[in-house]
């Protein structure tokens, strides 16, 4: 490989990609129309074509080995630009293990896609050029026509559906019927150039609940037929408390992460936790192990 990410992006690795807000958090107005799509519980990826070779990167410039597959695939549809951002995916597995199998540098995993949904030359990932998304987007879709044509099936690229919203209340009227269906939620983009590094409005998430990353700070041990497994990650939490969390976890890490040889896999790291709710008290309801955060040093607390 010739470049890493920050050589790319000409960022330092806090701030190459960018990043999502929650909706909730908007300040000021949406400028309509925006463009709508599912949020899938995958991995976060940047594809990078030199003409050559495809590599595909983490948002936080870790090289992934494990996509052969997706990278061959994407050398027959990179033709003109640089750069593809996607979610490494696959329906019905959880996000911790889709995020295993990406960090994986022994094996390929052949079940996961790409879920794609931009498309910049490298002037537009340096914001060297201000394209709005309504361009890329109709320079990915090009590309891609012309890329399932000649791949035929199986098809290891494919194109997130975007769609055009004019008001916030089909907005959340959508956010409502994806969570019955069990799904994650919705990104809502503005027709804006990339902007690299930063956490802005031009992109935002509508999810159900609230989530946080927090610091499992030790772990305890379950009961009954979780009796020698991990039972509730203890996670740090606001003002010197501690939250507990059980659900979430499968079987297979309740057993690792309770070895003496592999406790420090889950000790010490940021996790995602979500819950439904945040009460006036401070508590969480029904909180929730979600994955670990490889890209984040830092809980929130």
């Amino acid at each position: 490989m010739a470049y890493t990410l920050e050589e790319l992006s000409g960022r330092d690795k806090k701030h190459l990609v960018q990043l999502a807000k929650p909706i909730e958090k908007l300040k000021g107005y949406l400028k309509f129309p925006v463009y709508v799509s599912e949020k899938y519980d995958g991995v976060y990826c940047i594809a990078y074509y030199d003409g050559n070779d495809v590599t595909i990167y983490s948002r936080t410039g870790e090289v992934y080995t494990s996509m052969k597959h997706i990278e061959e695939h994407l050398k027959l549809m990179m033709l003109q630009h640089n750069f593809v951002i996607f979610e490494a995916y696959c329906p019905g597995v959880v996000q911790a293990t889709i995020s295993g199998w990406c960090r994986d540098t022994k094996g390929q995993h052949m079940k996961l896609r790409a879920y794609l949904h931009d498309y910049l030359t490298i002037g537009e990932f340096r914001g060297e050029e201000d394209t709005p998304y309504s361009e890329r987007l109709l320079a990915l879709r090009g590309q891609w026509y012309d890329y399932a044509m000649d791949a035929g099936t199986p098809c290891n690229l494919l194109l997130v559906k975007q769609i055009q919203m004019y008001d916030k209340k089909s907005i959340f009227d959508l956010a409502k019927e994806k969570w019955a269906n069990g799904k994650e939620g919705l990104v809502v983009r503005q027709d804006t150039p990339y902007e690299g590094g930063k956490r802005n409005f031009n992109i935002l998430k509508v999810k159900q609940g609230v989530s946080y990353d927090l610091k499992v700070i030790s772990l305890e041990e379950g009961k009954g037929k979780y009796k020698g497994m991990v039972g509730k990650l203890v996670c740090r939490w606001k003002d010197d408390k501690v939250i507990k969390v059980g659900s979430g976890l499968s079987d297979a890490q309740r057993k690792l992460w309770w070895s003496e040889f592999n406790y420090d896999e889950i000790l010490g790291k940021i996790v995602q936790i979500d819950a439904m709710t945040l009460s006036s008290k401070g508590v969480l309801r029904d909180p929730r192990f979600k994955g670990i955060r490889y890209d984040k040093t830092k809980g929130v607390f």
